[in-house]
């Protein structure tokens, strides 16, 4: 009898199991963490192939499992995207949504978007409507205006800021760039003559002071009565003296960002605005006097020459290019112009952003991606051009960008494939966190 209820216990057990379908997301017991399980979804990874009746499981805000058949607790809040794709969220290398308009102009290194920003209600529902879940959000201003920051479209106001001080945007002439980055190297000169000066400082009272005791060691050598040892109570040494401490004179602070661009060429990343042909070869002899390797932001307007000079962007291997999304002509014709697929075949990383900096562009971004890929772009590229390659240009990628274990779940639920016509984005989570639907229009 005993081992007969044995056998019927392992089996009441075993039975679940059992009958669950191979393709199925088991329920396991449930555990002190929480979780999020996205369940029946269709993913599109971006780093990865298409997975279908897929689930991802997150945690603490990252995606800790992604795949067709894992388990998840019982007590893990499910969202059944039945029939959705979902996808990363849009990244914008760039924009100036909910910032004022272009107002100063010359160097402002030092000066930061993230001090721009002012939060208020709504204030990017538009982007969030498209799915955008990260900005480079500009500083304002032409010229060197300052530094980028980069920052989440939703979520707690104490998280939104992933990083304060992103890349440096330029949108300086050749003239004005040459004189900026000679300032930041004068800058550098003013600091290295302060401390060839501290130092011969340093070496001429060394010597005196080496001579000093030589002359009073030979004064004993010739009979000067020695120098009786002072009292018990009474310290026998002189105080040593502190050695002097270098203080280099400041550097313009409108100037640092250039001064540590000069002095370690990674440390700040620069984006440099350009919108013809005869812009980039001018700037680039600016760049390559200082050796600097940018990245680039292109002004591509519908009739653009940017194509003469793909191979003069592409000045690394590394070289990332921010471009509008659109159809292009070659100037003065009717003549259609693949330019975001010339640009990235001449070796470049290409990060698409809207158009125009609007909520109707923002809606349209998807849109104009997949006319790319209807004319022949590589629909994973083009995928990527939105989420992963802005998130290697704003230094994120590490953390977003992609579906993947291990990265934050910042993702978007589509009602259709993300390239398909009338496609649009019903749910937006940041952080593993819904912070955005999008309701049907009456």
């Amino acid at each position: 009898m005993l081992i007969h209820r044995l056998l019927r216990a392992t089996l009441a057990g075993l039975l679940p199991a059992l009958l669950l379908p191979a393709a199925a997301t088991a329920v396991v017991a449930a555990d002190d963490e929480r979780f999020v399980v996205v369940r029946n979804a269709t993913i599109v990874p971006v780093e990865g192939k298409l997975q279908k009746k897929a689930t991802i499981i997150i945690s603490e805000g990252k995606i800790t499992n992604i795949g067709p058949s894992i388990e998840y607790p019982r007590n893990a809040r499910v969202i059944d995207a039945e029939g959705m794709y979902v996808m990363p969220g849009l990244i914008y290398a760039e924009t100036r949504a909910g910032l004022p308009s272009p107002s100063r102009r010359g160097v402002h290194g030092d000066l930061l978007a993230a001090d721009e920003y002012h939060p208020r209600a709504g204030q990017f529902d538009d982007l969030l409507d498209a799915g955008v879940t990260t900005i480079g959000l500009l500083p304002t201003g032409a010229g060197i205006p300052g530094r980028a920051a980069i920052m989440q479209t939703a979520g707690d106001e104490d998280e939104r800021f992933l990083q304060r001080e992103g890349y440096l945007y330029v949108t300086s002439s050749k003239s004005e760039l040459r004189e900026a980055l000679k300032k930041a190297k004068a800058e550098i000169e003013k600091v290295e003559k302060a401390r060839k000066e501290f130092d011969e400082k340093q070496k001429a009272e060394a010597a005196k002071a080496k001579q000093e005791a030589a002359r009073k060691e030979a004064e004993k050598k010739d009979g000067q009565p020695e120098a009786r040892p002072a009292p018990a109570s009474q310290p026998t040494s002189q105080p040593t003296t502190q050695p002097a401490k270098f203080e280099p004179p400041k550097i313009d602070p409108a100037y640092q960002p250039l001064v540590d661009l000069l002095k370690d060429k990674t440390s700040v990343p620069i984006l440099l605005e350009a919108s013809q042909a005869a812009e980039i070869l001018h700037l680039n002899e600016v760049l390559d006097e200082f050796e600097i390797d940018p990245h680039w932001t292109l002004r591509n307007n519908r009739q653009s020459d940017l194509f003469k000079v793909a191979e003069e962007i592409a000045r690394t291997d590394e070289t990332r290019v921010v471009l509008r999304a659109g159809r292009h002509r070659v100037p003065y014709s009717a003549e259609r112009l693949p330019l975001i697929q010339m640009i990235a075949a001449a070796g470049c990383e290409v990060s698409l952003v809207p158009y125009r900096d609007n909520a109707y562009e923002y809606g349209n971004l998807l849109a104009r991606v997949a006319e790319l890929v209807r004319e022949g772009w590589d629909r994973d590229t083009a995928l990527a051009s939105v989420t992963l390659h802005p998130a290697r240009l704003l230094g994120i990628d590490e953390t977003r960008g992609s579906i993947k274990k291990d990265k934050v779940a910042d993702l978007i639920f589509l009602d259709a494939d993300p390239l398909a016509p009338g496609a649009r984005v019903r749910k937006v989570m940041i952080a593993g966190e819904i912070v955005h639907e999008v309701e049907d229009e009456q």
